[in-house]
Parts: C-alpha cells; structure tokens; sequence
C-alpha cells in the first residue's frame, strides 16, 4: 500500500536533488534549479558527502585537512545562486559511500524524502555517468530509497516521530549524451590531447559512459536569466575549477552552448510513479 498525495494544478509541485558531492547539484541541475524556485517550486539538495578527497584547484583555497568544511560552503553559496536554502549532508566520506551500510544510506534518504516530500527528484543514473563509485551508490540508494518511502512499513521509527509515508512522482537521471562524449574526445583528439570524464575516478569503458540519446527525455533549455544563475552556481566551486581547465577557458558563448540545455532521463514505473508523456520540456510537466 503506498500512500500518494495528489498534486493538482494549484499545488506547487517540490524539486529535491540527491547527489555525491559539492558541485556534482550545479553541473546536472543548477539551471532546473534556478527555474524552478523563480516560479515559486521549493527546492532542496542532499549531498552524500562534503568531498572531502577532491582536488584542490588553488592552494590558497583549502588545505587537505579542512578541504570538506570548505567544500560545505561553497555548496551552500552553490544552491544560495539558484535560490535554495535547504541543503542537506548524509556526512560520508568522500570516495568510500560505497563501503557504507547500504541499509543506512537507503533509511537516511528516505527521512529526507518524507521530510521533504518532494514530488520529482533527480540523481545519477545507474552507471553513474562514468563510473564513479560514489555516484553509483548514490544511485543504488536512491532508487531503493523512492519504494521504502511510501512504504508504511518501512523504518517505522521515522513514523513514530511524525513522518508520514510519501510517494515521489518522478525520478529523473541526469544524463550526459553519450554520443556528445564520443564527438567531444574525437574533437580532443584532433586537438592532441584525450577526454576522460572523471578521469582517475572513472572505473566503466568510455563506451559505456553517458546516456545514449535514444534513452533522453527531457530537454531543460535556459533562459539567459536561469543560465547566468547556473553559471553563479558552478564558479562558487572554486576549489573545483583550475585556472587551466575547460571550464575557465572557455568564452561565454561556448558556455552557453556547452551548458545551456539541461539533459535528463524521465523513469517509468515503478521508479517514477506513472508514465508521463515523453519527449518533455519541463521536470514538472504532467504534474
């Protein structure tokens, strides 16, 4: 028995991410993000970790023993650009969610699911766009997370204190076009030099990462006013930007091009809670 809330047109339908670490919310979503809270939809993120082992971009900036303390603030300054205050932290170590209990991830996702009750979440798809460990526990977590929430019966000591059982609508991967993968390390290539998403953290062949187009539903194209609050968002990771990087490199014009459409994977049943019309254009749509 699952208990589902219905959302009519009048309601305002609630956007959460679940994601691994700091940044992994502003390149997947930031611009859904922004869309969303500028047309009144409470947003939330849930970060697993605080990143704790990733690069530091600029010695000025971190040290590795408080890299994690910094890393929480530039998330929360990451969100504050879209418009979100309600940021979360499952407080795992960077790089080692996946040695975690998985029945704890799972019943810590789920709290914030009924406390929440968001009615559409996005996180990483199953292979975690190019393997990352973390990612895909993320994943793992999450999806098992969306059934035991709207189980009665499941973690009944959250029940106990008032959470009720919640039924989120749609569950979204966020998808990175593998055949723009293929075209980006050919251009690399031409270029002299390779393209490795994740690069040492990538454990799957490069022709399984990303998404195959044939599996994209959901194009999120921004506005100028949505993609200048996702470009906010992704540069308050400054720890995660090196002065050399693609990203710094880059004009604002191959930045838009590059970042101004949001690409993500709608699930059917039973993940999501129907099976809403595809192809689509917003997160809320059929809502």
């Amino acid at each position: 028995m699952e208990t589902t809330e219905p959302t009519g047109p009048n309601s305002t339908a609630r956007l959460m991410g679940i994601w691994a670490h700091p940044d992994d919310e502003s390149f997947g979503m930031a611009g859904s993000m922004a869309q969303a809270t500028m047309t009144g939809h409470p947003v939330a993120i849930v970060c697993a970790t605080r990143g704790e082992e990733g690069e530091i971009a600029d010695p000025a900036l971190a040290t590795p023993e408080n890299l994690g303390e910094v890393r929480e603030g530039e998330l929360r300054r990451a969100c504050a650009a879209v418009g979100v205050t309600d940021v979360s932290f499952l407080d795992y170590r960077d790089g080692h969610l996946s040695e975690a209990d998985p029945d704890e991830v799972v019943r810590k996702v789920v709290y914030h699911l009924r406390r929440f009750r968001p009615d559409v979440i996005v996180t990483f798809a199953a292979n975690g766009g190019y393997g990352h460990p973390d990612h895909m526990a993320v994943h793992h977590a999450t999806v098992a997370a969306v059934a035991a929430a709207s189980d009665p019966t499941a973690f009944a000591e959250q029940l106990q204190a008032g959470l009720r059982p919640h039924r989120v609508r749609k569950v979204y991967y966020n998808a990175f076009i593998r055949e723009r993968m293929i075209e980006m390390r050919e251009e690399a290539r031409k270029a002299g030099h390779d393209f490795i998403p994740g690069g040492n953290a990538a454990t799957i062949p490069f022709e399984e990462m990303g998404t195959p187009m044939a599996e994209v539903t959901t194009f999120v194209k921004l506005t100028d006013a949505e993609f200048e609050k996702k470009r906010a968002s992704m540069l308050a990771h400054a720890t995660q930007l090196p002065a050399d990087g693609p990203f710094a490199s880059a004009t604002p014009e191959q930045m838009r091009q590059f970042m101004g459409t949001e690409v993500f994977q709608l699930t059917r049943p039973p993940i999501s809670a129907a099976d809403y019309p595809r192809p689509e254009n917003d997160l809320f749509a059929g809502l």
